[in-house]
């Protein structure tokens, strides 16, 4: 998203924008794509032609779909987190152990954007996608990092984006989320009361690094009628334990990097 203070180069921006709109109705042909952007079929095809040389569309049959090419960049860029793996692990090691959804966060460009993310075997399977980005004052991962950034990072980022609501139960005023988030850092969890989704609540704590700057955040949703206050207390300390091995180990490593 243009953010005015830049220049920018038309051509790649439109570009984004067709890559963006071929994610909300792939596979489609060409005309349908070009009326949902409302830019000419001509332009349209060049662009997306463009893309599919490039190889991140794919034309099969006269219908247009994005590649696994952006898989394999969105890949790449994980794994130069320091602490990707460590979280890869423990996600994956909460989900068999609760059996619910665990999920690892970061903040990318005032959004929460999710690394990791495994379905138990008592959860029912969502359609959140590795790489999702949503707002930051929306679910308990978000908030998890969003009180542990900066005060005038959190300002930004509000001006930037806004506080769109999600739900009724969404807090959509900046003094209303300051004080959600002073009892974050308080309480050192974010919880998330059908903020994002009706019917699902969550739980997350954030990962802090040796500097205790936030990276990241871990955090297990599910079901309104399951997920009850003693349910997620008993969660709340299966995180706690995980932040705390987290942040050992990634310290370790910090360190021995250091010293190599």
């Amino acid at each position: 998203m243009p953010t005015g203070n830049d220049k920018t180069i038309g051509a790649v921006e439109t570009a984004f924008e067709i890559l963006s709109a071929l994610g909300e109705v792939e596979p489609t042909g060409l005309s349908d794509l070009a009326s949902v952007v409302d830019i000419p079929t001509s332009t349209t095809y060049i662009h997306l032609n463009t893309l599919v040389e490039q190889g991140f569309v794919v034309k099969e049959a006269g219908q247009y779909r994005r590649s696994f090419r952006f898989l394999e960049v969105g890949g790449s860029v994980r794994q130069q987190l320091s602490f990707a793996r460590l979280l890869r692990n423990k996600v994956e090691e909460l989900s068999n152990t609760t059996g619910e959804i665990v999920g690892a966060g970061i903040e990318e460009n005032g959004k929460r954007v999710i690394l990791y993310r495994s379905t138990g075997e008592k959860a029912a399977a969502d359609e959140i996608p590795i790489g999702n980005h949503t707002e930051m004052h929306w679910t308990s991962l978000g908030k998890a990092i969003l009180a542990y950034l900066p005060e005038d990072r959190r300002k930004h980022i509000v001006e930037r984006h806004g506080l769109p609501e999600g739900t009724s139960e969404t807090l959509t005023t900046f003094t209303d989320l300051e004080r959600e988030l002073g009892r974050v850092r308080q309480q050192g969890y974010a919880i998330d009361d059908e903020e994002h989704l009706r019917g699902i609540r969550g739980v997350a704590v954030p990962i802090l690094d040796g500097d205790k700057n936030v990276i990241a955040s871990i955090g297990i949703t599910g079901p309104r009628d399951r997920f009850t206050p003693g349910y997620m207390a008993e969660l709340l300390n299966i995180l706690q334990y995980s932040k705390n091995e987290i942040e050992v180990r990634n310290q370790y490593y910090e360190y021995s990097s250091i010293d190599g």
